[in-house]
């Protein structure tokens, strides 16, 4: 929510209705273009994805042009097929290159031993718990023995509310401006996904997952 939380002041020292005004316009040609803007917006966020590039300005720029519905399934459908493509390369195409870099980095032992103890309620623990770089974790579970259809559809479910709140919010933006209504439920959607990640740790605490080694490296 801080990202999304600049954008809105980026917008309102920038004036809201020039701004309004441009995105009306490139949402006009977005419309105009068919699937092809569509197709357009998901090739781009495989490469950020695959290039380790943050996915949350596209997911806002989703929200912003295609509304909170459509930019919701097209930024699912897009971060999916982004987080399948590295895991698949890491997996089938990089497996061995990536092995020597990283295999015995502390980060993907603690993966690899994570996965193997606890299977996929680690992979739902670290998809909703920002315990490293969410793009790394596509690479790093493409190299452990997790099925591909698990790590497909679990990555998907839990990427799922965040997308929403983040498409939602942009949109309304966009829509409203910065009212005090919009701050609310700006306080509240940061609200819910608080809530969420203490959910995840509860979880976490309840299965015993062990995630102290990523922790501890992650604060290095």
């Amino acid at each position: 929510m801080v990202i999304l939380s600049i954008v809105a002041c980026i917008i309102q020292q920038s004036g809201f209705a020039g701004l309004v005004t441009h995105f009306d316009r490139l949402r006009e040609m977005i419309r105009q273009s068919g699937a092809f803007g569509y197709t357009l917006y998901i090739l781009l966020f495989i490469v950020a994805t695959l290039f380790l590039l943050p996915g949350t300005l596209l997911v806002i720029a989703g929200g912003v042009i295609f509304g909170p519905l459509a930019g919701t399934l097209l930024s699912l459908l897009a971060a999916t097929l982004a987080s399948s493509a590295s895991f698949l390369f890491a997996r089938w195409l990089g497996r061995e290159l990536l092995l020597k870099y990283v295999g015995q980095t502390a980060i993907f032992q603690a993966i690899e031993k994570g996965i193997a103890r606890s299977g996929a309620d680690f992979l739902i623990l670290t998809r909703l718990i920002p315990l490293f770089p969410y793009n790394i974790q596509n690479y790093a579970y493409g190299l452990t023995a997790i099925p591909f259809w698990t790590f497909t559809f679990i990555s998907a479910l839990t990427t799922l509310p965040g997308i929403f709140i983040y498409t939602l919010m942009a949109s309304e933006l966009i829509r409203e401006g910065i009212t005090p209504l919009f701050v609310l439920k700006l306080t509240l959607a940061g609200l819910a996904l608080f809530i969420l990640l203490q959910a995840a740790k509860r979880y976490a605490r309840y299965r015993r997952i062990e995630t102290s080694r990523i922790q501890a490296h992650d604060e290095k």
